[in-house]
């Protein structure tokens, strides 16, 4: 949670009671007291608490509670705009679609809590693995969306591969039985729209998938 709104608050109430020595103490000349400080203290406390209010409420507007990630809202205004800064500057856009493998079924042989403790551990890697400008999203049940502004050529190649690959070996550590699937698609190469090409993204997502799975069905009848 940022302490934007506290440090505003803080800001503005400080301000107040400068002008307010000034003009009574200085301008008018009345006797400096030592109530001033109680009152400023008295000030202070009331602003923070109020600044710390407007803090809850935008981080909740903006996040998602169980993954400290953005939400859904969130994440497709923050397209637009930045979008718009791709438009302008001639750059492309990238926008991924994650989907874990297998989850129902750490839900139902585990519980939801365990499949909670998934989604938390998915939602930490991710922001530790994306660049700073990179914009982590819970898009809804186990599926993640990162926008990963002024993308490169090596997006796909190399941007794409070693997400892949960090997500599949550290989950094959910590739960065997999943896996990650991803797709992605190019603004403005792809679509201009959100939606289409969220559409896109989540196309090759399941391509991706259907790769997967015949690998694993042709692996077990090999073995068999």
């Amino acid at each position: 949670m940022k302490f934007n709104g506290r440090i505003i608050a803080i800001g503005v109430v400080g301000l107040f009671n400068v002008i307010r020595y000034f003009y009574y103490h200085q301008y008018l000349g009345l006797p400096f007291e030592a109530n001033f400080f109680v009152l400023t203290a008295f000030f202070l406390a009331i602003a923070w608490w109020c600044g710390k209010q407007f803090d809850r409420v935008k981080y909740f507007s903006e996040k998602d509670p169980l993954t400290d990630t953005y939400n859904r809202r969130t994440i497709e205004s923050s397209f637009q705009k930045i979008a718009n800064v791709c438009k302008r500057e001639n750059k492309k856009l990238g926008i991924i679609l994650l989907d874990l493998n297998n989850f129902k079924q750490i839900n139902d042989t585990y519980g939801h809590q365990k499949g909670d403790e998934l989604l938390k551990y998915i939602a930490t890697l991710l922001i530790k693995t994306v660049k700073k400008d990179d914009i982590v999203s819970r898009w809804g049940g186990d599926e993640f969306i990162i926008l990963v502004p002024k993308c490169t050529e090596r997006f796909n190649s190399e941007f794409i591969r070693q997400l892949h690959q960090t997500l599949n070996n550290t989950l094959s550590d910590s739960f065997p039985s999943v896996g990650a699937s991803i797709g992605f698609s190019i603004y403005p190469d792809e679509g201009q729209g959100f939606q289409e090409l969220i559409q896109k993204a989540d196309e090759a997502m399941y391509q991706n998938k259907s790769h997967i799975s015949a690998a694993v069905a042709k692996s077990d009848t090999t073995n068999f």
